[in-house]
């Protein structure tokens, strides 16, 4: 049977402990049973029991010894007393004591930053030995602190240093100047775990893991969070937890697929949390869970091809597990939200809603009844900062009573409370202004098989009812509902329909490549070949191509042509590529993908896409332009 009487310690453990101190070398003697002999946990169990009552009769005796700390800078020789570090030995967590292994100033910082415990637990004073000037070996007892402000005026000076540099008042600054290595092979990977072992950073990094995840103060708690990134966070994590185990710290890193990366932090969460919590169907989702779904993903390749898009529809069936992982490692669009193309008439609205919000992020928490809505303020809102109202054709028309005709205002689809604009505030005011109601009024969308007149929540107030069957982005008929009746004076027009790409010189200022360069600061130059495509996305970090072609020769499995020069123009985002076997594939999300499901593409397909639709748009201009800010 294998050693169990304590998870904090091992045999092998006590056979490796060696300390500068010279007053804990363990002999294996003391454990020479075999790991069959059933009498190795009675023994240590025996052995545990008499260390606890020689250590708590030695502490009795020592503290009987007082002495004032600054006696403490007088005295010769001095070392931990034999009976405290084989204490430390006993009951502290294995892994805190690989660091203290071969030095003396490691197993003070160790000490002091209170990774290791006694019998007693928590460390509140430190028991020495020390040499008289008579030659006599005597013992004392001192508050840990004051213990520490005089030792390090004789010994591991550098020690005193490296606490301040990690006080709370410098930690993040310090961890800014920290190396975080992430190895690409098993060896070097052995190299870092080995640098770490050596680091005399360690023991204070190692406290600030620990405080992360045992501290009772969430005060610190949240001050380290808020401070050490996502990554850095991860990768004290798990090095802290597997000081004596190299294999382990490297598992994780040397694991290729996006969803540990994203674990382990050189991801970012997003490329994992969306698909996963549509397969869980629960929002948010926890640590735990990102783990279960990345072990789903590398287990059950084909999952990703059905799953992970609940009540966000996009094109289907999607790619496997691995080639959207290989896809996902290679990508650099920023999508922390979650969109709909399905339920977007217009496929330019999703790309549009792609690159703003890659260039310009706003916090978006989406909805199955918000996300389409989403991607019409995106656009909205690039011709409302060019003062390009009439770019935007979505109006709610009401009678004006004053004037005794018909008036049109600009709406934007869908409830925000810090837009003027949004839908619900813009029927709010007409009803103030026209029609009499509170100045407070707030109205509420609902589809109409919520809405029932006969429940006593729909009995007062403002009610925008939409048919949810019947509703598109481009096409959606609603009705006014206040105080229980309807309002028939009170309409909503229009289509939003605009250009890509100019489509004519004349409105080439309202073209979307156009608004985005002037509204969020971006630059565009076309992207010709394979080799300039690739050195964009190298030499630009943030940068992006994007362009319209047709799906049937974009897509060709999905989309067959049916007569001579048929084309649907679909526009898509390349972020990334990846070489193997000699051929580049490219990252692609079109504009009908799910924004977290990209697929991997031939150039050849995107250049002739691009070619055809070239050939048939009205300018005749080369649509693939590479875009950065």
């Amino acid at each position: 049977m294998k050693l169990k009487t304590s998870p904090q310690f091992s045999h092998v453990q006590f056979c490796k402990i060696f300390l500068l101190t010279s007053l804990a070398v363990f002999s294996c003697k003391a454990f020479s049973q075999t790991e069959d002999n059933p009498g190795l946990i009675e023994s240590l169990e025996r052995l545990l029991e008499v260390h606890r009552k020689q250590y708590d009769q030695n502490k009795s005796r020592i503290q009987s010894n007082l002495k004032s700390p600054t006696e403490l800078t007088n005295f010769n020789d001095i070392k931990l007393d034999p009976q405290f570090v084989r204490s430390l030995i006993f009951h502290s967590d294995d892994k805190y004591l690989r660091l203290i292994q071969t030095d003396e100033c490691k197993l003070l910082s160790v000490l002091e930053t209170g990774l290791v415990k006694t019998a007693e637990g928590d460390i509140n004073s430190v028991l020495i030995q020390y040499k008289t000037k008579e030659g006599t070996i005597e013992s004392a007892s001192f508050p840990k602190e004051e213990f520490f402000e005089q030792i390090y005026k004789k010994k591991c000076l550098n020690n005193r240093e490296f606490a301040t540099l990690f006080s709370e008042a410098n930690f993040a600054k310090t961890i800014e100047g920290v190396k975080f290595s992430v190895p690409k092979s098993a060896n070097e990977c052995s190299a870092i775990h080995k640098e770490w072992l050596d680091n005399s950073f360690t023991p204070y990094l190692c406290k600030i893991q620990h405080t992360i995840k045992k501290s009772k103060s969430q005060k610190t708690v949240d001050l380290y969070k808020s401070k050490i990134p996502a990554f850095q966070r991860t990768y004290l994590d798990n090095l802290c937890l597997n000081l004596t185990d190299a294999n382990a710290f490297c598992e994780s890193y040397l694991k290729k697929d996006v969803w540990s990366k994203v674990l382990n932090g050189e991801a970012p969460v997003y490329k994992l949390s969306y698909k996963c919590q549509n397969i869980l169907n629960k929002f948010p989702v926890a640590n735990s869970d990102l783990k279960d779904c990345a072990a789903k993903f590398n287990s059950d390749a084909s999952i990703c091809e059905t799953r992970g898009t609940r009540n966000f529809p996009s094109d289907f069936p999607m790619s496997n597990c691995n080639l959207m992982s290989e896809a996902l490692n290679k990508g650099k669009l920023a999508a922390n939200y979650q969109d709909c193309p399905g339920n977007v008439d217009n496929e330019a609205l999703t790309n549009v809603h792609r690159l703003v919000n890659h260039f310009a992020p706003r916090n978006i928490v989406t909805s199955k009844e918000t996300c389409a809505g989403e991607a019409e303020y995106t656009y909205a809102k690039l011709n409302f900062d060019i003062k390009h109202e009439e770019g935007w054709p979505l109006k709610v028309c009401f009678m004006n009573r004053v004037q005794e005709k018909e008036n049109c205002t600009p709406y934007i689809p869908g409830s925000r409370d810090n837009e003027p604009l949004s839908e619900d505030q813009v029927i709010a005011k007409i009803l103030y202004t026209q029609k009499g109601a509170p100045a407070k009024t707030k109205c509420r969308i609902v589809d109409s098989k919520t809405y029932n007149p006969l429940r006593s929540e729909f009995k007062f107030g403002c009610f925008i009812v939409y048919d949810a069957e019947s509703c598109t982005t481009l096409s959606c008929d609603k009705k006014v509902i206040w105080e229980e009746k309807t309002q028939p004076d009170i309409r909503f027009v229009g289509k939003p329909v605009f250009d890509y790409f100019p489509t004519a010189f004349i409105n080439e200022r309202y073209s979307f490549i156009s608004m985005i360069n002037e509204v969020k600061g971006t630059q565009q130059r076309t992207i010709k070949n394979l080799t300039d495509m690739k050195f964009y996305l190298d030499k630009i970090p943030s940068g992006l191509i994007h362009g319209v072609g047709c799906a049937e020769d974009l897509i060709p499995e999905e989309f067959s042509r049916t007569t001579m020069n048929q084309c649907k123009p679909l526009p898509f985002i390349i972020d990334g590529y990846s070489v193997k076997n000699n051929e580049t594939w490219i990252v692609l999300r079109s504009s009908i993908d799910d924004v977290h499901s990209p697929r991997l593409m031939l150039w050849q397909n995107i250049f002739n896409s691009v070619s055809a639709y070239r050939e048939l748009h009205p300018l005749n201009t080369w649509t693939l332009y590479g875009i950065k800010k």
